[in-house]
């Protein structure tokens, strides 16, 4: 995992990758995403990488490989995740706006507590992701197998499960306005009772 360095100025987060502060103590949270957006862009594998609470505009993180990373309270702006592979990496309470993860094979994550906006899964594979308690508007799950995931008390606006596998996927107590699911296999997710 991750690195368990504790922030230098005592405030109990963990220290950014390569730092010893955390995003809100370091004097400089910019210079810090630009260095580790930096890294990320010059290798294919990345591994046990802190990012949490950082700020990312218009990066191109498309193939890339990420294994057991933390971008907790991360932001995401216009980034490309195109064609990734993740294994075990927290977005929790992170915000994507105008994100692409498109044909991404994604297993085992947690966007619990996210803001997504504009943002593509198109042809993808989430295995057993976690968006619990998150708003998901304007976002396009097309063709994208869902397997064992959960979208538990999240709130999804104007979004589309089109033509996707919803297999042991758990919507309760989600709130959906102007969702679509055509050609969806309903049947075997999980909604309401009275659904």
């Amino acid at each position: 995992m991750f690195s368990s360095a504790h922030c230098a100025a005592g405030c109990g987060r963990l220290a950014l990758s390569g730092s010893k502060l955390c995003a809100i103590h370091t004097v400089r949270a910019d210079a810090e995403a630009k260095r580790l957006g930096g890294l990320i862009q010059d290798l294919r594998v990345i591994r046990d990488l802190n990012a949490a609470g950082l700020c990312f505009e218009g990066k191109d993180f498309s193939g890339k490989e990420f294994y057991e990373c933390d971008f907790t309270g991360a932001r995401f702006s216009t980034c490309s995740f195109a064609g990734a592979t993740m294994t075990t990496v927290f977005f929790t309470g992170a915000s994507f706006s105008g994100c692409d993860f498109s044909n991404s094979n994604l297993q085992f994550l947690s966007f619990a507590a996210t803001n997504m906006q504009n943002t593509t899964f198109k042809g993808s594979t989430l295995t057993s992701l976690n968006f619990l308690g998150s708003h998901i508007s304007s976002c396009e799950f097309t063709s994208v197998d869902l397997y064992n995931s959960r979208f538990i008390n999240a709130i999804l606006f104007d979004t589309r499960f089109e033509d996707c596998n919803l297999k042991r996927v758990n919507f309760l107590k989600s709130t959906r306005v102007d969702v679509t699911f055509k050609l969806a296999n309903t049947w075997e997710a999980i909604f309401e009772d009275n659904e």
